[in-house]
């Protein structure tokens, strides 16, 4: 197709006449499809012809190749001339000016537009309307309102001239840098119905799905340079997103063929010193910045291109170093101070934080990440800053009272576990923040409400959501500390080195070990995501959390990358993951790390996985081999021959189930059931045999095998609260104690807000003994304000008592006597603890 659009345009542009619009065309036909030197050719003996209508396309040819001073000379005297397109030359002249670092004099040349537009009387043509506008979108730096006019701008040049896909393309880039990606998109996809090869066009689409987080990137940039090859913004894109995903050889390539086509790109200029200082590479870092610097001293673009590069694989402080050196380069580069304060905030710098997001926010009131970030700093005074320990604590008012009982031991207990897994010791304090609103949690992370993960950590910040915020859904909070806190461990120990996805594969690893039942299990989803292929290899394991294919991906991606951690243990040991996570901090390329900690290469690392999966999973692999023909619909009788025959089957076995069970014939149900346990036992969904057998083992009765089933059940499942109280219960009414506080206990890292439950759990373990968790339990029954105070701090009193603190002991009768002067087992207890009486 390429090379048929470039024989087109050659042929139009021979046929054409010298100095008609026809030859304009032919030599924009040129240009669209990369072949750079040809236009030039053809522009310049337009030009030599006497054709004033070709200067400023001239200059975009030159501006294009990297020719910067040709192309201002040619935008100088197209400027000047009467042609159709002389306002065009002077904007992209002023364009050109301002890359160069003149701000002033850029901004004079499009203040003219002010009056140029003022003078016309509404007589502009669509082509002199665009701009105006890009005119003003430039003005909008140093007064916002003035993107409303570019705005307006765009949209009368468009009204004008319906094929002005230009304006079209323009008015989506300027709501795309405004951070309005959803007109953006109308815009870039109704240029795209008309003209589906539009490189811009689809270069703004695949910014936009940056943008939203959204698939398809990829195949957008592959369009358009499979139409303009040389096109320098696709290769500079697709070098950041390669970059993102740590694929720093690629991402090199990348901008190089940027670079080969336009020396001076700004953009890729700074993704391949981006791409040189993450790679250690600090020689080629500073010969970039040199280059880079050389065309613009003020480049403040180039900086944020940095830190926007840093903070996306987690250098946040090399980030926040950056931004503020293109604060230092353009005291007016807003989105440098964004940056800055975002990254100051992840570092746990909230003061500074606050004071960079607001000098941002003064100079682009649109940035809505910044705006964001302001309200929920607002909302900072509701919350209880504490530190104790190794830990600071926000948590919010109305909680922090009955998480820091819990979350304070629980974070202390993993960085003791940690420490010594890892032979580092992060610098105290950690930063642990909690928030009841998900859209808060949300807008801490990425500056936008609507994110799919419960917890982040920054490296020494984390945050996660409360156990009641309230579009969370059900989740084990508890193990999501300790998952985000492994991250604290993996990246500090790295220098933030580690690859994404060996440091999520290491947090689920980490709480697996934690407590049997948390973090994420094989699931049926997971082993046909494996049987179809569409797992990606280990050698690009990063691409299943930064590039998925399909909505799901991300999530069996934490399982898989858990498993490839399961597999180094065991063949080699868990001082290889150490060694491992040392040769990151040491530089070394995922593909160096393998070949020298494990003594293989990845494609061979890859067998070995794909046979370790075979292997370990080698019963349910089995067992889901077959797809179901039947149905809901098929007659129960018929299912339950079905499942005879098959008996192999575990798809058939849970379809015949859940069928019969729901006809009523719970008798044979249970036995297949118990198949479908046999052939995946290590399944703990809400659909496993588990949660069906424990229901129907206590209908009829059999309250044994239905605790014997839940307590299997929650091993394999660490969010099902219910279950855990069902558990309970039966071991309570077992006689196993024991049993019955372990199960609540593992229900409180679900939900800790249930008083019953920790009044229930209080007495389990003062039967069994337990002084300190016997205390732990009233003081949260105290915590979450009891209708009784009085006998909550008695209850608590006497737990200290009995547990020999008695100085906390007096602290607490005194509270219950504060509540109920008159109360005679308080007013009792507090003369045995002055009397020293046990």
């Amino acid at each position: 197709m390429n090379a048929r659009m470039r024989a087109a345009a050659c042929a139009a542009l021979l046929g054409a006449p010298a100095l008609g619009a026809q030859t304009v065309e032919s030599v924009r036909a040129l240009e669209r499809v990369g072949s750079y030197e040809q236009a030039e050719a053809a522009a310049r003996k337009a030009v030599a012809a006497g054709g004033f209508a070709m200067l400023n396309t001239l200059g975009e040819v030159l501006r294009d190749r990297g020719k910067i001073a040709a192309a201002e000379s040619a935008f100088v005297a197209g400027a000047a001339s009467h042609a159709p397109d002389s306002l065009m030359a002077l904007a992209n002249l002023g364009r050109l000016h301002f890359d160069r670092g003149e701000r002033a004099r850029a901004m004079k040349e499009f203040d003219r537009f002010i009056d140029i537009y003022n003078g016309s009387g509404g007589a502009l043509t669509s082509t002199e309307m665009t701009a105006v506008g890009i005119a003003c979108q430039y003005l909008g730096l140093d007064n916002p309102d003035l993107f409303k006019d570019a705005l307006k701008s765009f949209d009368r040049a468009i009204a004008i001239d319906a094929t002005n896909a230009g304006a079209k393309v323009a008015e989506g880039e300027l709501f795309l840098d405004k951070y309005n990606s959803a007109d953006a998109q109308t815009a870039f996809e109704e240029v795209l119905a008309v003209d589906s090869t539009d490189p811009r066009a689809l270069l703004g689409e695949a910014k936009r799905r940056v943008f939203d987080s959204q698939p398809g990137v990829d195949s957008l940039l592959t369009r358009a340079l499979a139409i303009n090859p040389n096109y320098v913004e696709a290769h500079a894109q697709r070098a950041q997103l390669l970059l993102e995903i740590e694929e720093y050889a690629l991402a090199e390539k990348e901008a190089s063929r940027a670079l080969a086509v336009n020396s001076s790109s700004s953009e890729a200029l700074a993704v391949l010193a981006a791409i040189r200082y993450v790679t250690g590479d600090m020689k080629g870092y500073e010969e970039t910045r040199q280059r880079a610097l050389a065309l613009n001293p003020a480049n403040a673009e180039f900086y944020v291109t940095m830190s926007s590069a840093a903070s996306r694989i987690r250098l946040y402080a090399v980030a926040d170093s950056f931004a503020l050196m293109g604060v230092a380069a353009d005291p007016k580069s807003w989105d440098a101070y964004g940056l800055a304060g975002m990254n100051q905030l992840r570092l746990g710098q909230i003061k500074e934080g606050k004071q960079s997001l607001d000098v941002s926010f003064k100079g682009d009131p649109y940035n809505i990440w910044v705006k964001n970030t302001l309200d929920l700093l607002d909302t900072f005074g509701n919350y209880d800053d504490t530190t104790a320990g190794k830990f600071n604590t926000m948590i919010e008012k109305a909680e922090s009272p009955i998480l820091s009982i819990y979350l304070r031991d629980l974070a202390e207990r993993a960085y003791a576990t940690f420490q010594q897994h890892y032979q580092f010791s992060p610098a105290p304090p950690i930063r642990i923040e909690v928030y009841r609103s998900h859209a808060d949690f949300s807008v801490r992370t990425v500056g936008l409400a609507g994110l799919g993960a419960l917890g982040v950590s920054f490296g020494r910040t984390l945050a996660f959501d409360s156990p009641a915020a309230k579009d969370a859904g059900p989740f084990n909070w508890g193990s999501t500390v300790w998952h985000e806190l492994a991250h604290t461990f993996t990246l500090g120990l790295t220098d933030q080195h580690v690859p994404r996805w060996l440091s999520e594969g290491l947090s689920v690893y980490e709480e697996h070990h934690a407590r049997p039942g948390w973090g994420s299990n094989v699931s049926v989803e997971f082993l046909d995501a494996f049987t179809a292929g569409k797992l990606v290899p280990v050698s690009r394991m990063n691409d299943g959390f930064m590039r998925p294919a399909y909505p799901e991906q991300v999530i069996l991606s934490y399982h898989q990358a858990s498993v490839v951690c399961d597999l180094i243990a065991r063949d080699y040991g868990e001082k290889a993951i150490l060694q491992m996570l040392l040769e990151y901090k040491a530089g070394r390329t995922t593909a160096e790390v393998f070949q020298k900690v494990l003594g293989m290469d990845l494609k061979a690392f890859d067998k070995k996985f794909d046979a370790y999966m075979r292997e370990r999973y080698a019963g349910p692999l089995a067992a889901l081999k077959d797809s179901l023909t039947a149905g809901t619909e098929t007659p129960p009788a018929e299912l339950l021959a079905a499942a005879n025959t098959s008996p192999r089957s575990y798809r058939i076995q849970m379809l015949a189930a859940i069928t019969l069970a729901k006809s009523g014939d719970n008798d044979a149900a249970i036995p297949l059931l118990e198949r479908a346990r046999d052939l995946f036992p290590e399944y703990g969904g809400g659909d496993s045999p588990y949660a069906g057998l424990a229901q129907l083992y206590a209908a009829r009765g059999d309250n044994k095998r239905a605790a014997d089933a839940l307590s299997q059940y929650v091993l394999h499942n660490e969010t099902d609260y219910a279950a855990h109280l069902e558990l309970a219960r039966l071991r309570t009414a077992s006689g196993d104690s024991a049993g019955a506080a372990d199960a609540l206990d593992r229900a409180i890292y679900i939900n800790p807000f249930d008083i019953a439950v920790h009044q229930e759990l209080a007495g389990l373990y003062h039967g069994l003994g337990d002084k300190v968790k016997s205390v732990r339990e009233r003081q949260a029954v105290v915590a979450l304000g009891p209708a009784d105070k009085s006998e909550a701090f008695y209850q608590l009193a006497l737990a200290y008592h009995e547990a020999g603190d008695e100085g906390s002991a007096r602290k607490a009768v005194l509270h219950s006597l504060e509540e109920a002067p008159s109360y005679v087992k308080a007013q009792e207890l507090l003369l045995q603890i002055i009397d020293g009486r046990p």
